[in-house]
């Protein structure tokens, strides 16, 4: 009883110091198989229309596991050459005590430059809803030392802390050569809304800056993907996240041999590298199906293994596209 007793009071202090403490967004593994989360300029790259759906489970040692829910659906209008994009993500924090909702509308325009050279421009557009709970954590006001057990009530104030909400703003640019390399740059957060429960001016959720690159060959043909998948081909795939003091940076690989999709994905900080990601899936027809497992390596010991599933069915248009293909 008292093993349990001290982890509510712990759990209390980390929940109340991360109230405190700078913002930081929720992520997910493999932004790849996440429809345009890495930078709204890929809103609609399918080419056609998109339904996606993600999930990730992290800490789950830990009593309260950290949830992280997201759908999305975006569409290619070639005709205009633009594309729309809707999304709503949910993070779930230590048993629903700490829940943030991100509610976003993602508009991307497609320019062809020359033969073969695009230019894609994307805004976003997101409505923020965090809760608080604080009801359910245990302080230690409320710790008797006598019996090792939670009682009462805590003498700590959070009255009017229930609930924050904000706009947000993001940005991005994605430039594509021959179907073949991706490279962008996109912005989160760009006024740096306030985002917090306590003291708010400063709780804010910092810019984030992103910078990525993706590489993918037809081993088949030697060519870049272009009116859809290839059945063997080859991607490789390049991040850089940066937000306030914290940054990431990510190198994978993976190869595609019909139906099967495998992949692995190494992290660092800078200083070491932190997670091995592995990826496995399949594709059959226009349904794509992920399983992602991070391995947690660091000797820092601050972190913890996860699970994600991903899943996209595309639903191909008759109509065809000016705008590349790209999937990966």
């Amino acid at each position: 009883m008292r093993i349990k007793s001290i982890k509510n009071i712990l759990a209390a202090l980390l929940t109340f110091i991360s109230f405190t403490a700078i913002a930081q967004d929720y992520t997910f593994s493999n932004h790849n198989v996440v429809p345009f989360s890495l930078n709204p300029a890929l809103a609609g790259n399918a080419n056609n229309v998109r339904f996606g759906l993600n999930y990730r489970q992290q800490w789950p040692s830990l009593g309260n596991k950290y949830h992280t829910v997201r759908a999305s659906y975006d569409q290619n209008f070639f005709k205009r050459k633009c594309c729309l994009g809707v999304s709503y993500a949910m993070d779930n924090q230590a048993a629903g005590i700490y829940v943030t909702h991100d509610f976003a509308g993602t508009y991307a325009h497609c320019f062809q430059l020359k033969e073969g050279y695009y230019l894609r421009l994307g805004v976003q557009c997101s409505y923020l809803l965090n809760k608080f709970d604080y009801e359910g954590l245990s302080f230690e006001d409320q710790y008797d030392y006598g019996t090792n057990n939670i009682k009462g009530s805590s003498t700590e104030n959070f009255d009017n802390v229930g609930k924050t909400k904000c706009a947000d703003f993001n940005a991005g640019v994605d430039f594509n050569i021959e179907n073949k390399l991706n490279v962008g740059v996109a912005m989160f957060h760009t006024s740096e809304p306030d985002n917090g429960f306590i003291d708010k001016e400063e709780n804010v959720l910092h810019r984030k800056f992103v910078f990525h690159a993706n590489y993918v060959k037809d081993l088949v043909t030697g060519k870049g993907l272009h009116s859809g998948l290839g059945e063997t081909y080859l991607f490789i795939n390049g991040t850089f996240q940066k937000q306030d003091i914290w940054k990431q940076a990510e190198l994978g690989a993976g190869l595609f041999f019909a139906p099967f999709i495998a992949g692995i994905t190494g992290k660092s900080d800078l200083s070491e590298i932190t997670t091995m990601s592995l990826m496995i899936g399949t594709s059959i027809k226009t349904f794509q199906l992920y399983y992602i497992y991070d391995l947690f390596i660091s000797d820092k010991r601050n972190g913890s293994w996860s699970h994600e599933i991903s899943m996209m069915y595309v639903f191909r248009t008759k109509e065809r596209y000016p705008c590349p293909v790209v999937y990966w």
